[in-house]
């Protein structure tokens, strides 16, 4: 967990100029890398990186960094867990010579010896960077698979303004609303890559690198370069042969192929010269990391948060901690101090962000800030192993949407485009369509989902409705939701988060299972579930999924109920009034009003 910031092109022209606004941006994240800061500046560009010591906590880790030949210079956030295996086969290449014992090096030197798309496409990790290569002029912004780590920038044509978190570019826009920013977040209660909140802002996509080159003496300015490299589709099961993987290998096998591929994830992420925590839900996925947890030798300490008004996974969460050993400690989040918990959740997160189990992350956070740097969790297990309820009837759920869109009867229908994926996805939407045209009636109409309809979220995949649901899930809600919102989290206390169940070798994997693996009947993560059978007690791994997330309606009738009550003279309410509205509506202009009034928003 690190801040980095940069500056390219005419905004970095004046060196002294560049370097104090990039002192400006860097110390605006200075939550998330408290431990040291670095800047450097060249004619046309500057960059800055607040670090969180975590590996080789000396200063030779500072950054920004330049490598051994002096034609690379990087700001990086993030890990790199097989850094170890690259580094072996550099020296094995190119002899002994390093200089650190961070992964911040390894990256350097691969991307100095193999290139950077040879360089991405080995790295088993989540990051979010920026390369600058001295001998073409040119910047690269590179961003993980599953978007774990955040990667924003500002761009107006000349001057590339780029950082970790949306707070760093305040002084690159205008904090004027983006029509389409604020359609995505109604319909989904945020706002996916690559649109952000506000105007001229933009989010690098997961598995993506956007890239400028600075224009020669006389030249005019160039356009931004955008590249995918990674799809993350090679290995999925075709239409043909749902199966396959389940035809050429026996239930044991995939048993066993399960358990190195996630115990390899765990023990490379238990790696850090700091002590690494452990987030027990109670839930199936943390309760699996912690087994494998003990299985490489670790005992973490294992941290619980709970709401009061909703404590029924804190057994489950004591169970596993005794079953396994752990030293084990909850917090309990009351009502008391509400008003400033809610003022801070809207501040924190950067964007308006509807899911309210984010206080709950924050909460975990603000407890252990200080105390623990790296904190293992469980994220990505019910995205990746079919974990959500849904997930038992999508295939009748998509058949029946796709024949209504087909009809003209529901929002999403693109002419017929991609529509079992367009259905799947604005079947899940907050507020319908003609309900965020009334938002947006002043305004420009929203083009959110069209401007979507390019990304990888909304690509057509291989397999069944089962897998293309989980497909959608992965590259919307995680990649945007659940990832931003325990970085944004996280972050806030400087502390790093390492989800084991998003390495990619990993989910590449399970992308070749049968749906019989993952779902049957109204049982979930089947494999999953058979895998760890013996090393669980029963109670957790058969119980039902609950999820996260707060008591919403109780606190917009109780400690928030003033806040709730504002929503009433809100002038984009006067057509469908705040009463008739559900609570999750409710909570999320509620969201979206206090945080507006923060940033001081405006169209």
């Amino acid at each position: 967990m690190c801040g980095i910031a940069g500056i390219v092109g005419a905004g970095a022209g004046n060196r002294e100029q560049a370097l104090a606004s990039i002192q400006i941006m860097t110390r605006a994240q200075h939550h998330r890398g408290p431990d040291d800061e670095g800047f450097w500046a060249q004619p046309g560009i500057a960059l800055g990186h607040a670090r969180l010591s975590i590996l080789d906590l000396s200063p030779r880790g500072r950054q920004p960094m330049t490598s051994r030949d002096g034609r690379y210079t990087v700001v990086f956030n993030g890990e790199i867990f097989n850094y170890q295996d690259l580094r072996f086969r550099l020296e094995s290449e190119s002899g002994p010579g390093r200089q650190t014992a961070t992964d911040t090096e390894v990256l350097l030197e691969a991307c100095a010896k193999w290139g950077l798309e040879q360089t991405v496409s080995q790295l088993a990790g989540m990051f979010a960077f920026a390369l600058w290569d001295q001998l073409r002029a040119e910047i690269t912004l590179v961003r993980d698979r599953f978007g774990e780590k955040p990667l924003v920038y500002a761009w107006d044509g000349q001057t590339l303004a780029f950082a970790s978190e949306l707070k760093a570019l305040s002084q690159w826009h205008t904090h004027r609303l983006d029509p389409d920013g604020v359609d995505a977040y109604l319909a989904l209660g945020y706002v996916p890559a690559p649109l952000a909140i506000f105007r001229n802002c933009h989010k690098v996509e997961p598995g993506t690198w956007v890239r400028r080159k600075l224009p020669t003496l006389g030249e005019s300015a160039r356009p931004l370069e955008n590249h995918r490299w990674w799809s993350g589709q090679t290995q999925a099961p075709s239409r043909q042969t749902p199966n396959a993987h389940a035809h050429n290998t026996s239930t044991g096998q995939r048993k066993q192929e399960l358990r190195s591929l996630l115990g390899q994830a765990v023990q490379q992420r238990l790696h850090a010269d700091v002590p690494v925590a452990l987030s027990l839900s109670g839930g199936v996925d943390s309760s699996v990391i912690a087994v494998e947890c003990a299985h490489s030798g670790s005992k973490p300490e294992a941290f619980t948060v709970c709401f009061d008004a909703d404590q029924s996974d804190l057994p489950f969460a004591k169970a596993v901690a005794k079953h396994l050993g752990l030293r084990h400690e909850v917090f309990k989040l009351n009502l008391s101090g509400m008003e400033e918990r809610f003022e801070n959740f809207a501040c924190q997160y950067d964007e308006p962000f509807a899911d309210s189990s984010g206080f709950g992350a924050l909460a975990l956070a603000q407890a252990l800030g200080g105390r623990r740097k790296v904190l293992l969790t469980g994220d990505g297990g019910d995205e990746v192993f079919a974990g959500y309820r849904h997930y038992e009837y999508v295939g009748v759920k998509q058949m029946l949407k796709r024949a209504a869109a087909a009809a003209g009867w529901m929002d999403g229908n693109r002419a017929g485009e991609n529509l079992p994926l367009q259905v799947y996805v604005q079947s899940k939407t907050l507020f319908s369509h003609q309900e965020r045209a009334d938002f947006l009636r002043q305004q420009s109409p929203g083009r959110a989902f069209d401007r979507l309809s390019a990304t990888r979220a909304f690509e057509e995949p291989a397999g069944s409705a089962l897998q293309c649901a989980l497909w959608s899930d992965r590259h919307l809600a995680l990649a945007n939701g659940l990832t931003h919102k325990m970085d944004m989290a996280l972050g806030a206390w400087g502390i790093e988060g390492r989800a084991p169940f998003l390495d990619h070798r990993l989910v590449d994997w399970a992308q070749t299972l049968a749906p019989d693996d993952l779902v049957r009947g109204r049982q979930k993560k089947v494999l999953l579930r058979e895998t760890y059978r013996e090393f669980l007690p029963s109670a957790v791994l058969d119980r039902k999924k609950h999820g996260f997330g707060a008591p919403v309606d109780v606190w917009l009738k109780g400690p928030l109920s003033k806040i709730a009550a504002e929503l009433g003279q809100a002038p984009w309410l006067a057509a469908t009034p705040a009463g008739k509205m559900n609570a999750q509506k409710r909570w999320a202009l509620a969201v979206f009003s206090q945080w507006a009034r923060q940033w001081n928003a405006s169209w």
